[in-house]
C-alpha cells in the first residue's frame, strides 16, 4: 500500500506546520530548563533534515543537561519531569535513549556515546532487559525491576550505535516477556521482577500519574482505550521490527506482530489515543519487512487521524495526559511536537515506497 503523492504532501504539510512553530517557538524552547521539553528535538532534526535552530539547540542539551556519569538530567542530583512525574521513576532510561538515537543520527557521537556508557549499565546481564529504576541523587540502580519500554528504547540507542549483540539480548527478553503474559486477551504486562517473574499485581491504583498505578505497569484492552498508554505497545512493536531487519531473526518480528494484534483487541477508542504515534511508527515498520497491507492500512488511519487532529498552529494535544490546550504546559507541547514530527516523518517514508523493503518470514 504506498502512499500517493498527495498524501505524501499533504503529511509533509503537517510536518512543516510543526517545524514552523518550532522555528516560531526556538528560543522559548531553548529557556525551558526541563530536559522533558528537549530530548526528542535531536530525532525530529534528523528525520527532517533541519539546521536552522539544530546546532544551537543541541549544544545547549549537551552544555545544560549532559552529566558527568553520562546521564542527561535537569539538575546534576534531579531529573525534573512536572507532565509526568510517574515516567522517571518507572523508566529511568526513555529519555536518555531518545537522546542517543537523535544525536547519533545529527554526528554528535562523542555526547551520545557517553551517553550509551551509562544506559548500558542498566542492561541486566542474565536476561537482557533494562532495569527501569534509578536515583540520581545517591547514584543507586535498582536492579530488581525491569521493563519492555526502556529495554525497547535502550535497544533502539543500542541499534543506532551499531550494538547489534546487546540488541539482540535486550530483544531476547522482550520475546521471553510475551512468552509470559498472563492473560494476553486483556491485558499486556510491561514489567518484570528479577526474583519473581512477570509483575502482574499491578491493578492496587488505577490513577495513570500514580508512581504505582496500574497503567505504569500493564496496557488494558478491558479499560477506557482512549486513555491508555498505548505507546508501550508501540515503541516494543518498533524495536522489533528494527531488530529483525538488523539480524534477519523472523522471531522478532513475529514478536512485533503479537503485539500489533493485541492493539486490534482494543476497542475503536484505540484510534483516537494520540499515544497510538507509537502503533503507527511500529505498525509502518513491520510493512516494510513484510509488504503486508494490514499494517499499512493501520499506520494509515494513525496518521490521518493525527493530520486531522493537529491545530492549525502546528501542535497537538497530548489527551492521554490533558483534557484541554490550556493545561498543557509549554514544554509538554514542545515534546508532543519533536515526537510526532520525526514519527510521521519516519512512517511517510515507511509507506510511500521510497524504503528498500526486505520481506522477512
Amino acid at each position: 500500500m504506498l502512499l500517493t503523492k498527495t498524501e505524501v504532501q499533504r503529511y509533509e504539510q503537517s510536518v512543516g506546520k510543526a517545524v514552523a512553530w518550532l522555528r516560531q517557538n526556538a528560543e522559548k524552547i531553548i529557556a525551558t530548563k526541563d530536559v522533558s521539553a528537549h530530548y526528542k528535538a535531536p530525532y525530529l532534526y534528523a528525520a527532517t533534515g533541519e539546521r536552522i535552530y539544530a546546532r544551537k539547540h543541541m549544544d545547549v542539551i549537551v552544555k545544560r543537561y549532559l552529566q558527568r556519569d553520562g546521564d542527561f538530567r535537569t539538575p546534576p542530583r534531579h531529573r525534573g519531569w512536572p507532565q509526568d512525574p510517574a515516567g522517571p521513576g518507572n523508566r529511568y532510561v526513555y529519555t536518555d535513549s531518545w537522546l542517543i538515537v537523535g544525536l547519533q543520527r545529527m554526528g554528535v557521537y562523542g555526547a551520545a556515546n557517553k551517553a550509551l556508557q551509562f544506559v548500558r549499565r542498566f542492561q541486566d546481564p542474565v536476561l537482557g532487559g533494562f532495569r527501569s529504576r534509578f536515583d540520581p541523587a545517591t547514584g543507586h540502580m535498582d536492579r530488581r525491576y525491569l521493563d519492555a519500554s526502556s529495554t525497547s528504547v535502550a535497544g533502539l540507542a543500542l541499534l543506532a550505535c551499531g550494538q547489534i549483540s546487546d540488541a539482540r539480548r535486550a530483544g531476547e527478553f522482550i520475546l521471553r516477556l510475551l512468552e509470559s503474559q498472563a492473560d494476553w486477551k486483556r491485558y499486556y504486562f510491561t514489567s518484570w521482577d528479577a526474583k519473581q517473574g512477570l509483575m502482574t499485581d499491578v491493578f492496587a491504583d488505577e490513577n495513570p500519574g500514580a508512581l504505582r498505578g496500574r497503567s505504569q505497569f500493564c496496557v488494558s484492552a478491558v479499560s477506557d482505550v482512549a486513555r491508555e498508554p498505548i505507546w508501550m505497545i508501540g515503541i516494543a512493536m518498533t524495536f522489533l521490527s528494527k531488530l529483525a531487519d538488523a539480524t534477519g531473526d523472523p522471531r522478532f518480528l513475529k514478536g512485533a506482530k503479537k503485539l500489533f494484534n493485541f492493539f486490534h483487541r482494543m476497542d475503536e477508542g484505540r484510534w483516537k489515543n494520540l499515544s497510538a504515534c507509537k502503533i503507527m511508527w511500529g505498525s509502518a515498520e513491520v510493512y516494510r519487512l513484510t509488504g503486508e497491507t494490514k499494517y499499512a492500512q493501520t499506520a494509515k488511519r494513525i496518521l490521518d487521524w493525527l493530520r486531522d487532529c493537529q491545530y492549525q498552529w502546528g501542535g497537538w494535544l497530548h489527551t492521554v495526559r490533558f483534557d484541554k490546550p490550556e493545561d498543557q504546559p509549554f514544554g509538554a507541547t514542545a515534546d508532543i511536537i519533536f515526537e510526532l514530527g520525526g514519527e510521521i516523518k519516519e512512517t511517510v517514508f515507511n509507506l510511500s515506497g521510497n524504503s528498500a523493503r526486505k520481506k522477512i518470514k
